[in-house]
């Protein structure tokens, strides 16, 4: 017997029984999926067409809503399979409108990309991070970190992909774009740290007390950073070049500040990085891009992954908080010694007939600069 009911809403009918599933969100990632199966029956079949609009639900709230991708009755098998993506994936696939982007902020300029997927664009996660957690105790949440109509460049190139656009203004101005689970809003803006902690996932060390987690992962990483970074306005630069600006607007970023090429820190050795670009026209430009490129790569510094049972927590009473992204949880991990305090930014709620339901979760430290 299942501890949650999962069920797909589709032409005001809800349909349940599946017996197989994963479904995963996300805020960094631009698309949420699901992919499902549940026994034969002609009457769902009929329903569950592709390209039909549909809703996930787990435990009545709505997790995901776009549209299905696949119907599959495999070979052999009596069992419908499907898959699909929520609204987002229209947004990745369909090419860019040809309409004039010039003058306006990115709240409008998002909005005139989006729509009609999405009709309502807003700089708040406060709604959707209140309905996802269901009817456990919710943990509260100060202000939303919200930036009203930054202005940015627009380069639209023919054949670009909503979503590609859209990508682009994300990154100039440092903000991250998903949807509602009830696909009522386009979320823009980003993580909230300004709130308390939600969840606590605990693995004791080898012969120590229990733990609530059935698996976590911890990564450390520079592969993809560097310990300084140069972004030139115009020109160019060599092996030697990295002492005296060498360009008319020229800004930097560094791991470390207190050493000359940004080592010291999680670097034993300088490792530089010159991106050129001709857009930029001051030193304070190329420094902003410099920041948000190092932020970029270095969101990747430190990675935790928890496989914990179910999908969410008894926070208090007796209704379980379900797991999802944008939340903050504290991680004490006795095996590597990794302890402190980390945001959820995906979720994939998943149910087989070998584990059960489950839920992996992917964490990043607390403050952690993410952007698309």
């Amino acid at each position: 017997m299942n501890e949650h009911a999962v069920s797909i809403v589709i032409d005001g009918k809800e349909i349940g029984g599946w017996t197989e599933y994963t479904v995963t969100t996300s805020i960094t990632d631009p698309v949420d999926t699901f992919a499902m199966r549940m026994p034969w029956s002609r009457d769902a079949w009929r329903l569950l067409a592709p390209d039909r609009p549909v809703r996930i639900l787990i435990d009545d709230v709505p997790m995901v809503t776009g549209f299905i991708d696949e119907r599959e009755l495999p070979m052999d098998e009596e069992v419908i399979s499907i898959t699909g993506r929520d609204r987002c994936g229209r947004l990745v696939q369909e090419s860019a409108p040809a309409i004039d982007y010039r003058g306006l902020g990115i709240r409008e300029l998002v909005g005139r990309l989006a729509s009609p997927w999405f009709t309502v664009v807003t700089l708040s996660n406060a709604r959707n991070r209140r309905v996802l957690r269901g009817r456990g105790k919710r943990a509260g949440a100060g202000n939303e970190p919200v930036k009203l109509n930054t202005r940015v460049g627009t380069r639209l190139e023919p054949g670009q992909t909503r979503w590609a656009v859209i990508e682009d203004l994300l990154g100039q101005a440092g903000y991250l774009a998903w949807s509602a689970g009830d696909g009522a809003e386009l979320i823009l803006g980003r993580p909230n740290y300004d709130q308390e902690v939600q969840f606590h996932f605990r693995r004791p060390a080898p012969g120590g007390q229990s733990g609530n987690v059935l698996g976590l992962g911890v990564k450390h990483s520079t592969a993809d950073r560097y310990s300084r970074i140069l972004v030139l306005g115009s020109g160019g630069g060599t092996d030697a070049s990295y002492g005296l600006p060498v360009a008319a607007r020229v800004g930097e970023a560094k791991d470390n500040p207190r050493t000359a090429d940004g080592e010291g820190r999680d670097f034993s050795a300088p490792k530089r990085l010159i991106i050129a670009d001709e857009a930029i026209v001051s030193r304070a430009e190329a420094d902003a891009f410099a920041r948000r490129e190092m932020a970029r790569r270095n969101s990747g510094g430190l990675l935790v992954s928890v496989r914990a049972p179910l999908h969410g927590q008894l926070v208090a009473g007796r209704a379980r908080t379900l797991f999802c992204p944008d939340v903050l949880v504290r991680v004490d991990d006795e095996v590597t010694g990794t302890a402190g305090v980390f945001l959820i930014t995906s979720c994939s709620y998943r149910s087989s007939r070998g584990e059960g339901e489950t839920t992996t979760l992917e964490l990043v430290p607390r403050g952690t600069e993410l952007s698309a």
